[in-house]
């Protein structure tokens, strides 16, 4: 084997646990976004309920001012029934009153009804503010709980990478250069191993794409004098053992 390749095989050792740990590092926030969907519900619920306490009040002002002008009402009409010169007036303005009676007693059921309608709400309202403290404070324990995994994580990559560095700094420059060129190209390992065909004799292919690999380059494999990379998907080759 080439001593680049056995180098650089060090190299891509260490650069598929530091691609293990980064996806991790993505993975683990995203652990919190279900939690993150139930604290925007919740406050969504809040909120809603705020609006419908915030309609029955006004809805509960309007009523009670109505019961304030028919009360008015049912003053001038009183007044104006008894200065009344004729039996016929005297009527009319008593009808009026009991027709204002009639309709404020109405309203005053109804603002009455609105009012505890406005209890159950705002009952409601606590109870979902509590289950909203308690899914907030379950949210922040496990936001904590990521961060510390993720500073883990981005500690054990630094520490990857000061190795890779310490490894790669006694490669030669050239063969990490081909060895970088072609991580940034393909998926997976850059440098593979070419393996024999069981059924057949002396037919090897790369373990990267399934190539078969040719007499001449298995013999330039054997010598391991020079690099060399598969024609087919451009990743650098060796022969084991």
């Amino acid at each position: 084997m080439h001593q680049s390749i056995e180098k650089l095989l060090g190299v891509q050792k260490l650069d598929r646990e530091i691609s293990l740990l980064e996806e991790a590092k993505i993975r683990r926030p995203m652990e919190l976004s279900d939690d993150l969907r139930k604290v925007a519900s919740g406050k969504d619920m809040v909120s809603k309920v705020e609006d419908e306490i915030k309609a029955c009040r006004m809805e509960i002002d309007k009523g009670e001012l109505k019961i304030r002008e028919f009360d008015a009402d049912i003053e001038k009409s009183t007044i104006a029934m008894n200065a009344a010169n004729t039996n016929d007036e005297y009527n009319i303005f008593k009808g009026q009153i009991a027709k204002y009676g009639e309709e404020q007693g109405g309203l005053e059921e109804e603002v009455l009804e609105t009012m505890n309608h406005l209890d159950g709400l705002q009952g409601k309202k606590a109870e979902l503010g509590r289950d909203l403290a308690d899914t907030e404070k379950a949210y922040q324990r496990k936001e904590t709980e990521v961060n510390g995994l993720v500073k883990e994580l981005d500690s054990k990559i630094g520490g990857l990478k000061d190795e890779r560095g310490q490894l790669t700094s006694d490669v030669d420059s050239d063969h990490f250069a081909i060895y970088e060129r072609i991580r940034r190209k393909v998926d997976g390992d850059s440098i593979v191993p070419v393996e024999k065909k069981a059924e057949e004799e002396g037919v090897f292919f790369c373990q990267g794409c399934y190539m078969r690999v040719t007499k001449q380059e298995l013999n330039q494999l054997a010598l391991a004098q020079e690099l060399l990379t598969c024609r087919s998907c451009s990743r650098l080759l060796f022969l084991e053992g």
